[in-house]
């Protein structure tokens, strides 16, 4: 591997999961995030795992990160991984501006920023991205209007940088759906809702986020060297249409 890679919100839920798949393959990785003591953690439990306290959406966090990943790597940046993200649940009507520019803010201009301050190094590395969407990107999501933007957006964004630059470096997109992180406790706490929602997936289950880092592990090795702009659902069949209506 050349370079090191970077995983943005890499403490916690698919960040921390992808940081653990990269590093037992012997991988020097930046773990970016802003929970000091759980990044120390898992920092102490993997030898080339560095952590970068950073809040993705300060700019000079952001390329304080980028610029530890290159002096780690001698230049090169052999993957980055854009997860770091939040969610929000309100109705479009009771939206503000500034609730639309913060997820912004998180969800989708941290993504330009590490994407921009880091191509240079993935360029040099013939490195791979990987940016973190949603199920909620591809299609909507009531009462989450901003959010379903902010991740609609990256699709469009790793479309045009595949474009742009696709023969130095492969940009895809996942679409995460249903996964057990600290967005999902209150449905995993209520069996209720957690059965209803079962019952719209097809595999019948909530997946572990170390199911999607398997996925975004392969996205950034050469086992998928001619995956470049595409779109993956990891859903469980989520978004496959429309399930047949079961009464229980």
């Amino acid at each position: 591997m050349t370079g090191a890679y970077i995983v943005t919100g890499g403490t916690h839920g698919i960040g921390a999961a992808c940081v653990e798949h990269l590093a037992l393959q012997g991988a020097k990785v930046v773990c970016v995030g802003r929970d000091a003591e759980k990044g120390s953690e898992i920092a102490g439990a993997f030898s080339t795992v560095t952590f970068c306290r950073a809040d993705v959406e300060n700019e000079a966090d952001c390329e304080a990160a980028v610029g530890l990943a290159l002096a780690l790597g001698d230049g090169n940046i052999a993957g980055l991984v854009n997860n770091a993200g939040m969610s929000m649940r309100r109705a479009f009507i009771d939206t503000t501006a500034a609730d639309w520019d913060r997820i912004f803010a998180v969800n989708t201009r941290s993504v330009y920023l590490f994407t921009r301050l880091s191509l240079a190094g993935l360029i040099k590395s013939k490195g791979s991205v990987v940016s973190v969407s949603s199920v909620a990107g591809m299609t909507g999501a009531e009462g989450m209007a901003a959010y379903c933007a902010s991740k609609a957006a990256l699709i469009g964004l790793t479309q045009a940088l595949a474009l742009e630059h696709g023969k130095d470096v492969r940009f895809n997109v996942i679409c995460p759906g249903q996964i057990n992180t600290r967005m999902m406790a209150s449905t995993m706490a209520n069996p209720t809702i957690l059965n209803a929602l079962l019952r719209t997936i097809p595999a019948e289950r909530i997946a572990d986020p170390r199911d999607v880092a398997e996925v975004v592990g392969w996205l950034l090795s050469n086992s998928s060297s001619f995956i470049n702009g595409a779109v993956i659902p990891v859903d469980g069949g989520e978004t496959a249409g429309i399930r047949q209506l079961r009464f229980e």
